[in-house]
């Protein structure tokens, strides 16, 4: 009931009024969420792929992850925020969207899920955790950032 609350609140301040009712509110800022998106989705492929042993092989898992934190929480900041005013143009059509219902809780999941492999292994918290766990950390991760990514695309045709 709390969200819902919130999106009723949302649809009518000035926020929710403008990006409703602007010609290229939304569509600037989509940009923005695409472009944070590529550089958020790029970081965590990444890493993903180092944790996989599929690149960066001459780096340590630690170095790639430590040196990608920075960017991949830039990204998710930038893409939240865009979606956030995204959201804001028509928080009750979003809020009744199973798609975009569906891509918040994976979102949700995957972000907790992420950051924590990426910050225990860029702080070396992971020594002693056997191998196959990061690896199956990275492939649970590609699975749910690949699943949000369609669940976002569906959004529009639910």
């Amino acid at each position: 009931m709390f969200l819902l609350a919130v999106s009723h609140w949302l649809a009518r301040t000035h926020l929710g009024i403008f990006m409703r009712d602007s010609s290229y509110a939304f569509p600037a800022v989509e940009i923005v969420h695409l472009l944070s998106l590529a550089l958020f989705g790029g970081s965590i492929l990444l890493v993903d792929l180092r944790f996989l042993n599929l690149g960066f092989k001459t780096q340590s898992a630690s170095r790639v992850a430590r040196e990608l934190l920075p960017i991949t929480l830039g990204g998710v900041i930038a893409m939240s925020i865009s979606g956030l005013l995204m959201y804001a143009g028509g928080p009750m059509r979003y809020y009744h969207n199973p798609a975009f219902q569906l891509k918040m809780v994976l979102f949700v999941i995957a972000l907790v899920g992420h950051f924590t492999l990426q910050i225990a292994v860029a702080l070396r918290t992971f020594e002693g955790v056997k191998e196959g766990f990061v690896k199956a950390g990275a492939v649970a991760s590609l699975v749910l950032w690949f699943s949000i990514g369609f669940a976002g695309r569906v959004i529009g045709y639910v």
